[in-house]
């Protein structure tokens, strides 16, 4: 074909007969074989590239073409580049790797083999990409849990035992509120339950399996009425005697007179006051002391008072440190209206000079009243100190 190939200096145009020449063989470079490549080794200079063995692929080595078994692969992708290799290459390592936009490994997915140990970092991980089917039973402990993480949404149905808390852990707070005045019991099914409040007055009673409110038991007790404490009084009372008791207890305590070794006297009294005239009472009294070996009597049959404590032989009561009085009275029958109001009890104390003594008495209010109240005082002076306690006796 004319002007195919030329000189390096061509001057007239070569024919196609003077190219491939007579014998048809056409130009032979040096040493040329089969399956050589012709190059320009140079702007100026054609030269041979001898063939290489089976498998060796060509590229560029400082800008000339040459063959390698380990080709160098860089940024341009196989595949953009319409590279089809059919068949595999065993020939060198791929050093270096563009971007891979279509293919699978090995036809396979890319086994763990060929990730290494602790390659893949939380930025390789796309989000909420790991679901529980891939955890490792058990691998999630209390390091890899956020404070305040797990809420009761996340905690199933019955699922906390009391193996699962600490002991002292459940505060009154957390108990469920009942009404008030009721109690947490165990049922008949050993199950917690709520005792709703007895009515007033009512008691907790057994029969020995469950718990119930219920009216108290018959029998007599005392239902407490009054009480008063002196503090240098000249005289120290209680009311509230009425109807409603047939029987008062009267008791005195820690009783000090401000004057030393008084007799203590005592009074009652109805709606108008206290009966205080000169025979209103009469009274009688066995007294005894430490040291003595008989019972001394004393009695009035007209009296402004009821004599329970002094003795004529160790005198009264004294005050000074560790001495006073104290006593009992039972008054039977106070407002029945149809009856004198009597009292009987007994009395200890101890003198001015630290002496021991005690008495026992009857006394009586000598007119048929309508008991209300009750006082005592001493004979001389005021009561320092001490306190009277008035209670009703019940039948039932």
């Amino acid at each position: 074909m004319a002007n195919e190939f030329q000189h390096k200096d061509p001057g007239t145009a070569l024919t196609q007969a003077e190219f491939i020449a007579s014998d048809g063989t056409g130009h032979i470079f040096d040493s040329q074989a089969a399956g050589d490549i012709l190059y320009a080794s140079s702007t100026t200079v054609l030269a041979r590239l001898a063939k290489a063995t089976d498998g060796n692929v060509l590229e560029l080595a400082s800008g000339l073409p040459a063959w390698t078994a380990s080709p160098t692969i860089g940024s341009t992708s196989w595949a953009n580049a319409n590279h089809a290799h059919a068949a595999s290459n065993s020939g060198g390592t791929l050093t270096t790797l563009g971007t891979v936009t279509t293919g699978v490994w090995q036809g396979t997915a890319i086994a763990s083999a060929y990730i290494a140990a602790d390659a893949i970092t939380g930025a390789k991980i796309a989000d909420d990409a790991i679901d529980s089917e891939h955890y490792t039973d058990g691998s999630i402990d209390n390091a890899h849990l956020a404070d305040d993480a797990v809420d009761s949404d996340e905690i199933a149905a019955g699922a906390i035992d009391t193996a699962h808390i600490a002991d002292n852990q459940v505060t009154v707070a957390k108990i469920e509120d009942i009404a008030r005045g009721s109690i947490i019991y165990g049922n008949a099914s050993a199950a917690s339950a709520e005792l709703t409040k007895g009515s007033a007055n009512y008691v907790l009673t057994s029969d020995g399996t469950d718990i119930a409110w219920a009216a108290a038991a018959g029998g007599g007790s005392l239902t407490f009425i009054a009480t008063a404490v002196a503090s240098n009084d000249a005289t120290l009372g209680v009311s509230g005697i009425d109807s409603t008791y047939d029987t008062y207890l009267i008791v005195g305590s820690d009783l000090v007179p401000a004057s030393n070794d008084q007799d203590l006297f005592f009074r009652l009294g109805d709606s108008g006051g206290i009966d205080s005239g000169a025979s209103d009472y009469e009274w009688s009294m066995q007294r005894f002391y430490t040291g003595g070996t008989t019972f001394a009597a004393k009695s009035s049959t007209s009296s402004a008072y009821i004599q329970i404590a002094g003795n004529d032989t160790i005198g009264g009561v004294g005050n000074a440190s560790g001495e006073g009085a104290g006593f009992v009275i039972w008054l039977p029958m106070p407002s029945d209206a149809t009856m004198k109001p009597g009292i009987t009890g007994s009395s200890t104390y101890v003198n001015g000079s630290g002496t021991g003594g005690g008495s026992t008495f009857y006394g009586q209010r000598d007119a048929v009243i309508t008991t209300t109240q009750a006082e005592i005082h001493f004979a001389s002076g005021n009561v320092s100190t001490g306190r009277l306690t008035l209670w009703g006796l019940k039948h039932s």
